[in-house]
């Protein structure tokens, strides 16, 4: 019995003798390891870090470089003072001693925020600038003109149009009906993406002349109206003349057309009409119809597959592709 407490014993003790070489060995190691490391890292230069606000991505990368550093993306901001891509600020800050290697975290501006334009044509004027404000933009000029479409104190036009984009606080001027001219002189009609045909017609019931010229650079089919003078909603006295730029294009035969008829009810409704190609979306038509109204509208050349969509008070009425 004596025997096996010796042998015992002596297990023991060299367990705890291997036990105790062990750890002094894993802090020699731990010890080794962390002077190794210090010395490593001390051995690196000290540099100031580089001011790289204000700079762009690629510049600031070139810049850190120069300097030993790494940089890494924080975040990204809207900043409308500076261009998008450029740095708007920096951590650590410019003029901070750091070792070489040092990450320097950096925030990008995404430049002005915009904002697509509402359509507030036809409106009241309180709603319009209810509908401007809401998207934070800003109500500019407010100008009259009589229209015979749009009731008195609604909203005729607006600048810029509707379904573009505008910087965050950019003005949107207001063109106000004034209804109907109490004089014997005319309202210009919007002529623009209408045959010349139906220019004529008026300006003879108006007695009105015609000045035309052509644009033989237009993707408009032949005869269609793409710019006018005056603008829409101005008056226009009889015995005077009025200006029309129509597309000069030679017919190929391949002219198309969208027809649509809106279904009958009691209100008017905001028809939008664009078409898809493989340059991307054209909008043909934007604007207020009576209810019943017939739409036979021309859709440019494009030389491929187009896919023409109808809106009817922003909601998808016919899609059809033509070729």
């Amino acid at each position: 019995m004596e025997d096996k407490n010796v042998v015992l014993k002596s297990v023991l003790k060299s367990a705890l003798i291997l036990a105790l070489i062990a750890l002094f060995l894993g802090a020699v190691a731990f010890v080794s390891f962390d002077w190794a490391f210090s010395a490593l890292v001390h051995s690196k230069k000290e540099v100031k870090v580089p001011d790289i606000t204000k700079q762009s991505v690629y510049t600031a990368l070139d810049t850190l470089e120069s300097a030993n550093l790494a940089i890494k993306k924080a975040g990204e901001e809207y900043q409308p003072d500076l261009p998008a891509g450029s740095i708007i600020r920096q951590l650590p800050q410019a003029g901070t001693v750091v070792r070489e290697g040092k990450v320097i975290r950096i925030w990008i501006s995404q430049g002005t925020e915009s904002i697509a334009v509402p359509d507030v044509s036809g409106m009241t004027i309180r709603n319009a600038e209810l509908a401007i404000r809401q998207v934070s933009l800003t109500v500019g000029q407010k100008n009259t003109a009589f229209s015979d479409t749009v009731d008195r104190g609604n909203v005729v036009s607006q600048t810029p149009s509707a379904g573009s984009f505008a910087a965050k606080g950019h003005a949107v001027n207001l063109i106000i009906s004034n209804g109907k001219s109490p004089s014997a002189n005319k309202t210009m009609p919007d002529f623009t993406q209408k045959k010349l045909s139906e220019v004529n017609r008026w300006a003879a019931d108006s007695d009105i002349t015609v000045q035309t010229s052509e644009d033989e650079e237009s993707d408009f089919p032949g005869g269609t109206v793409i710019r006018q003078s005056p603008q829409p909603g101005t008056e226009v006295m009889p015995k005077s003349s009025i200006q029309v730029t129509v597309s000069g294009r030679a017919s190929e035969g391949l002219d198309k057309t969208i027809h649509y008829e809106l279904p009958q009810g009691k209100d008017s409704n905001r028809v939008r009409i664009t078409v898809q190609d493989g340059a991307g979306e054209k909008e043909l038509m934007n604007e207020m119809k009576q209810p019943g109204s017939k739409i036979d509208l021309d859709v440019p050349y494009g030389g491929n597959s187009e896919t023409v969509r109808v809106y009817v008070d922003g909601i998808l009425v016919r899609e059809k592709e033509i070729k």
